[in-house]
């Protein structure tokens, strides 16, 4: 039985100015008036699980800006192995370092459900281009970018880390609000993250669930999801 590929639906015109996020996009300090043309160019589109808003080394064409659900960036090394390198959650934008590139750098995939707008990117830079404001919120989100990227490295990739200290704050990275619910990744793509053998993270997994600092979930939708201890967590990964 051929196995049928993850949807992707196009939802029609954005309104920028009904926007529950709105504040927390690149462009939050542009006016409303500002937004009435630039809303006519933004289309909504909702990617199933597992979908693609965009892969690697194809025409970087658009920014994806998240409104709903996380994505995955994933990088291809030269050797064919694939790491996980970044997890946008909503508010985040997707493309954003190939603003000025041909081509992506990334190829971004769905975790879950996930909602987006999708900006054209020739219209993107020209929106970009004519308002200061913008460029240094731009300025300011690459360099957060980038500082995630590192501390990602920094706390989760670095030699000489318990596997165990390491899935711990890869759990509270994938922490949704203030709450106890922590985006649920399949036991690869921890690995892929992590740089550690899918049995080592079925292992330490198993361990937090059986101690209870994990319990798995399933929501309305079908979406999956832990619900964590997240004072046992950051013990954990304090190395305690």
């Amino acid at each position: 039985m051929t196995k049928s590929l993850p949807q992707v639906r196009c939802q029609g015109r954005s309104n920028c100015n009904a926007c529950a996020l709105r504040r927390q996009m690149v462009c939050s300090d542009v006016s409303l008036d500002a937004l009435i043309d630039f809303h006519a160019e933004v289309e909504d589109f909702d990617f199933e699980p597992g979908s693609e808003l965009f892969a690697i080394d194809t025409p970087a064409d658009a920014v994806y800006c998240l409104r709903i659900g996380a994505v995955k960036m994933v990088h291809l090394a030269h050797n064919g192995a694939v790491r996980i390198v970044r997890v946008l959650m909503p508010g985040d934008v997707a493309g954003l370092e190939s603003m000025y590139r041909e081509r992506y750098d990334y190829s971004a995939v769905a975790i879950d459900r996930v909602r987006a707008c999708r900006i054209p990117m020739t219209y993107f830079r020209e929106f970009i281009g004519s308002r200061p404001v913008l460029q240094q919120r731009l300025m300011a989100s690459s360099q957060a970018a980038l500082a995630e990227a590192q501390d990602w490295l920094a706390q989760m990739v670095g030699g000489g880390i318990p596997a165990r200290v390491r899935l711990a704050r890869l759990l509270l990275k994938l922490q949704t609000g203030q709450g106890d619910r922590v985006i649920r990744f399949t036991g690869d793509d921890m690995a892929a993250i992590l740089g550690i053998t899918f049995e080592t993270i079925s292992r330490v997994t198993s361990e937090f669930v059986r101690l209870g600092i994990l319990r798995k979930g399933l929501g309305e939708t079908g979406k999956r999801y832990f619900r964590a201890d997240i004072a046992a967590l950051e013990k954990i990964a304090r190395g305690d």
